[in-house]
């Protein structure tokens, strides 16, 4: 079911903005995050929310907003799945632009236009380019932290580590022309999805500003709780996609990076002969490996 409940003044289309948030049943987190993109300072903004089977009172919420952005209401009777549900997002997208929240996270006021102003800069500029990206802030219930990035990201760097993170401001035609986002992986869809973007489109640069908050503190499912097993599935998966025997060491990397993965004895062999190595070493002295010859990414 798709219904553009407040729609778009033609006049208006100029700089038009896309946000949008797939959910389900988390009415609460969802009224946070929808809150953030109203309190942008940047106008004008299309919000499409994907109901993707929520049965909490999602829909009798998105149908009483009342403001001053085109909201678009897409519902699924049956949940298709959140790479399916941002697909169904970015297929309908009336902007000239378009980036992501995820539902249990935070814009900043400043972001859209913070994005567009980096955007209209790097255009002058002349340099090819794919997406744009930021730091942000991690919260965990217990402490803020500040996650920095780097300046850019190539089609080389990329396949190596997320250094993009979970959301970029691009085009829609851009996100269709690198493909849908791949319900097959069962983690690091976003990751996979940035891959092609920046293959297809040209680097990702960093506006360097800090204006998402990724709140990580409730009890709900993030990549971070998945389990182990979906995790490696989606690194062998990512590796047949996309890289290269040397890219190993960097994947391996990223996979040490969630405390429910144990690198093998093997995995730690391969880091060692990278840059990775001081990091190889620490974990081989806590003993944090399996005493295994396999390997997890092969």
């Amino acid at each position: 079911m798709l219904l553009h409940l407040i729609e778009i003044d033609d006049v208006h289309m100029e700089n038009l903005i896309t946000v949008y948030i797939p959910t389900k049943n988390r009415l609460d987190l969802l009224k946070r995050a929808v809150n953030s993109v109203l309190s942008q300072t940047h106008r004008p903004i299309e919000l499409i929310i994907v109901s993707d089977g929520s049965t909490d009172g999602t829909c009798d919420y998105v149908n009483g907003l009342d403001e001053n952005i085109a909201i678009t209401l897409i519902h699924n009777d049956t949940s298709v799945g959140a790479c399916a549900a941002r697909n169904q997002a970015i297929q309908v997208a009336r902007g000239e632009f378009i980036t992501g929240l995820d539902d249990d996270d935070i814009f900043l006021p400043h972001r859209l236009a913070t994005f567009l102003a980096a955007w209209r800069r790097r255009q002058e500029s002349g340099l090819r380019f794919s997406c744009l990206f930021d730091r942000r802030i991690i919260n965990d219930g217990d402490s803020v932290a500040l996650w920095d990035t780097q300046a850019s990201v190539s089609a080389e760097q990329i396949v190596q580590s997320n250094a993009v993170g979970n959301q970029v401001f691009t085009t829609p035609q851009r996100m269709k022309d690198a493909g849908s986002f791949d319900p097959a992986m069962p983690a690091w869809q976003d990751w996979d999805m940035w891959v092609r973007l920046i293959k297809t489109g040209g680097p990702a640069y960093s506006i360097q500003a800090n204006t998402y908050i990724m709140d990580i503190s409730h009890e709900f499912e993030r990549i971070t709780k998945k389990s182990s097993e979906k995790i490696v599935r989606a690194a062998h998966l990512f590796y047949e996609k996309h890289c290269q025997p040397g890219d190993r060491a960097g994947l391996l990397y990223s996979l040490a990076g969630y405390d429910q993965i144990r690198l093998t004895l093997s995995d730690l062999g391969v880091m060692l002969r990278s840059k990775h190595a001081k990091f190889a070493l620490k974990k081989i002295r806590a003993g944090k490996f399996k005493m295994s010859l396999a390997n997890s990414i092969r």
